[in-house]
């Protein structure tokens, strides 16, 4: 089995470099509007937020510049490195832990404001756990913003004459595998092709309550910027007529018993 979290330690300070993307608002995904346009998560200043699968902690020092206090979770060293330059480099004040986004020991129950996932759970073999954590260590009322790649990017592909399916729909999760070549470094990946009912389900299944799915229209007006160039150049008709970007909103509702709630 692949391991994921060493192929993101072989390219993690060749991801931040190649791809340019923002610390003065939060962003959702490649070709997607970042917060400062979305105003998905309202006011934060002095209340704490986790940053789930953080990467290179860009959306952590974004957290931190609106006034949360923040948390910042990922497996890969090499990306919690680049992080915590990134943040020294910031004067941002944020509390870095090596963790998988399945298994947040150490992070107390009934803890966050916020929960934010951008572009990570893709990677993720086991929703129900990771979203299970996330639960877990969210305040009643907390909210759950998670972001990943659109599965309509994966299943179609070519342009408006010839249009044609890359992969089948994802009726089940789907395994897909990749390389990513840098010029100075290149590792294989793999993650899971899922459909937007897998995700939402899923949340629901661990008693979220779900309260809005977007799917944004692209554009490049976009904080995460560099990867935004590269998608519209090798699918450009994808990347102007379809949703790359896939956003859920969820509430930890005070009511809700997650062991009892209905999937």
């Amino acid at each position: 089995m692949l391991d994921v979290r060493k192929s993101w330690d072989r390219i993690a300070s060749e991801y931040r470099r190649t791809y340019s993307i923002s610390i003065e608002t939060v962003h959702y995904g490649p070709l997607c509007a970042g917060e400062d346009k979305m105003r998905l998560i309202g006011t934060i200043a002095g209340r704490r937020a986790v940053d789930l699968g953080c990467g290179a902690g860009q959306n952590a020092i974004a957290l931190s510049r609106m006034g949360a206090s923040v948390t910042a979770i990922d497996f890969s060293v090499n990306q919690l490195a680049q992080a915590q330059q990134l943040a020294v480099e910031s004067e941002a004040n944020i509390r870095f832990l090596k963790r998988d986004i399945t298994n947040l020991a150490g992070l107390a129950d009934n803890s966050f404001d916020l929960a934010l996932s951008a572009c990570a759970m893709a990677f993720v073999p086991d929703l129900d756990d990771a979203f299970a954590e996330t639960f877990r260590i969210l305040k009643k009322g907390g909210r759950f913003i998670l972001s990943v790649m659109h599965p309509l990017q994966y299943i179609l592909d070519g342009g408006e004459a010839d249009l044609t399916f890359n992969s089948t729909f994802p009726f089940r999760p789907r395994l897909l595998k990749w390389r990513w070549d840098f010029s100075g470094a290149r590792a294989r990946f793999q993650h899971y092709l899922r459909s937007v009912s897998e995700y939402h389900n899923a949340l629901v299944a661990v008693g979220l309550i779900v309260t809005r799915i977007i799917e944004p229209k692209p554009t490049l007006r976009t904080p995460h910027y560099g990867f935004s160039k590269e998608i519209m150049r090798e699918y450009p008709y994808i990347a102007r007529h379809l949703p790359i970007t896939l956003i859920f909103v969820a509430i930890k509702q005070p009511s809700i018993n997650r062991r009892n709630s209905g999937g």
